[in-house]
């Protein structure tokens, strides 16, 4: 399957049938960016979607697949059968390729974080003594590194979510650093009331 022709043909059929792409969009459940980008080639919808495309487009899953329009009737199962493989591994390796770039940001991001959390410590580890840089280190640099991952990777998992990529692990790697800032604060909470119960 050719993501070119696939998208001009999408384009072709959305326009005989009279509808933007914002409108084909909501007919499947899918962002009007996501239509976008399969028209101008760069993408395939998911698998579970071909359905619903082709209903609204007014073609067979097959004259889809195929994207152009099919004139024979009868169609040999061989060919038909061969169409519908080359699609399914052509979803799944898009969709390894998306996980392998989400994987591959979010490495980035936690690579960054580390790198910014070293440098502050070093920079303020000058002259401490032990205690101060642990305090220091989780008690002001991995909260405010944590927070910085948590809302840099939620961004980049809503701007992926806008194009229609996927964004879940991106998502889950953001609410872990949430996770991070949440656990330092509630340990210190509890140690302030262990070190210090008479100042309730």
């Amino acid at each position: 399957m050719d993501a070119t022709k696939f998208g001009l043909f999408v384009a072709e059929m959305r326009k005989e049938n009279h509808m933007t792409q914002a409108e084909l969009a909501a007919k499947i459940n899918v962002t009007d960016k996501a239509v976008s980008r399969w028209e101008r080639g760069l993408g395939f919808p998911d698998i579970h979607s071909l359905e619903s495309l082709a209903e609204a487009l007014g073609v067979s899953i097959l004259e889809l697949v195929k994207s152009e329009k099919i004139v024979e009737r009868d169609i040999p199962c061989d060919n038909a059968d061969r169409i519908v493989t080359d699609t399914i591994k052509l979803a799944e390796h898009q969709k390894q390729v998306e996980r392998q770039q989400e994987k591959r940001m979010i490495r980035m991001t936690i690579g960054v974080v580390a790198m910014l959390s070293i440098f502050a410590l070093f920079i303020d580890s000058i002259g401490w003594r032990i205690e101060t840089i642990l305090f220091t280190s989780v008690g002001v640099v991995l909260p405010i590194t944590s927070m910085l991952a948590f809302f840099v990777l939620l961004i980049i998992s809503l701007i992926r979510r806008i194009r229609g990529k996927a964004c879940h692990q991106t998502l889950m790697a953001a609410f872990v650093f949430a996770g991070i800032v949440v656990a330092v604060f509630l340990a210190f909470l509890v140690l302030s009331l262990f070190a210090f119960p008479g100042q309730r």
